[in-house]
């Protein structure tokens, strides 16, 4: 989602103000539109090792999918995972 509202406001930029597109969009601007993706999606993704640690599992380790998704791993918890629920639903209101 953060590339999409970067590649938005550089459609932006591009219809609304032509002439003073290569002028408004900088090498130094692009890097910190990018850098501030980056970070973002860091800061909303950092906390759910965190989490995944702190459980106790009384099943199998194994996820059955060749890629580690975080639904996949709090479905092997035996513990109340109502606060990794509650993240993620907040998660998905921020990024909205």
């Amino acid at each position: 989602s953060g590339i999409l509202v970067a590649t938005a406001f550089d459609l932006y930029v591009a219809i609304c103000y032509p002439l003073r597109h290569s002028t408004t969009l900088t090498n130094p601007v692009v890097t910190k539109i990018g850098l501030a993706v980056v970070l973002r999606d860091i800061m909303l993704i950092l906390p759910y090792p965190f989490l995944v640690r702190r459980w106790p599992y009384c099943r199998t380790n194994i996820i059955p999918n060749t890629y580690c998704e975080h639904i996949a791993v709090v479905k092997l918890a035996c513990t109340d995972i109502s606060v990794s629920s509650y993240y993620s639903l907040s998660v998905a209101f921020l990024v909205i």
